[in-house]
């Protein structure tokens, strides 16, 4: 097993922060393409914008952002899902 260096990569420890907060949690995830992707769709979830390239994490969309992860969590049921939109790769 390695040992991950979380310090200079934010979109690393921002995936390792995911797994280790929702591990007890019913996980469903969803991988999108970035043109499928709206504010409106989810005005209630957690949105983080992420530059995988560069190890970012942003506030905002803006024209670096390569991924773009959403939250939805039903704490009722326990389930957690997990919509990660991302750019296509031509």
């Amino acid at each position: 097993m390695q040992k991950l260096n979380l310090k200079n990569n934010k979109v690393l420890a921002f995936i390792a922060g995911l797994v280790y907060g929702y591990k007890n949690a019913r996980i469903e995830l969803k991988t999108l393409s970035m043109e499928d992707f709206t504010e409106a769709k989810h005005i209630n979830d957690k949105v983080y914008y992420l530059n995988r390239i560069e190890g970012k994490v942003y506030e905002y969309l803006n024209e670096s952002v390569t991924h773009v992860c959403a939250l939805k969590e039903d704490k009722v049921n326990g389930k957690v899902s997990i919509f990660i939109y991302k750019k296509q790769v031509k």
